[in-house]
């Protein structure tokens, strides 16, 4: 992913684009209570929506730290997020050259083997509050 130097005012999206890589811009905007981090398509259809997205506490620091160690062509998602807006969840093109770098997640987004953020997660390869870490319900 390219960044850039300096997160360029992006008026249609109302936010900033922090970088790029061969097929999406990645653009915070301000959402409500979050920040969201957007993946919009460098093709036409970014012009009308988004492929992908994540929110972040409102600390455009933070979203900026996360997409500068985020590599997207080996790693599915940034770090840092507390909620995926969009589903399914993002697969980067070379993903299987890093597989520790991309953990297996529950549809809300959080690594199998922690509890999820979701109070009624019903994923059942999932560790839920309360029990061992690496054992399933």
């Amino acid at each position: 992913m390219k960044l850039h130097e300096i997160p360029i005012l992006d008026l249609h999206w109302e936010g900033y684009e922090l970088g790029a890589d061969d097929t999406h811009r990645f653009v915070w905007i301000h959402q409500g209570f979050n920040l969201r981090l957007l993946a919009v398509p460098k093709d036409d259809s970014g012009a009308w929506g988004y492929d992908h997205a994540w929110c972040y506490p409102r600390d455009p620091e933070l979203i900026a730290a996360a997409v500068e160690a985020w590599d997207s062509d080996l790693q599915d998602e940034p770090t840092g997020w507390h909620k995926r807006a969009t589903h399914p969840a993002r697969r980067a093109p070379r993903r299987d050259e890093a597989p520790d770098g991309n953990p297996l997640r529950c549809h809300h987004g959080s690594p199998l083997a922690e509890p999820c953020r979701t109070t009624v997660c019903h994923d059942p390869d999932r560790v839920h509050y309360g029990e061992e870490a690496g054992r399933a319900s």
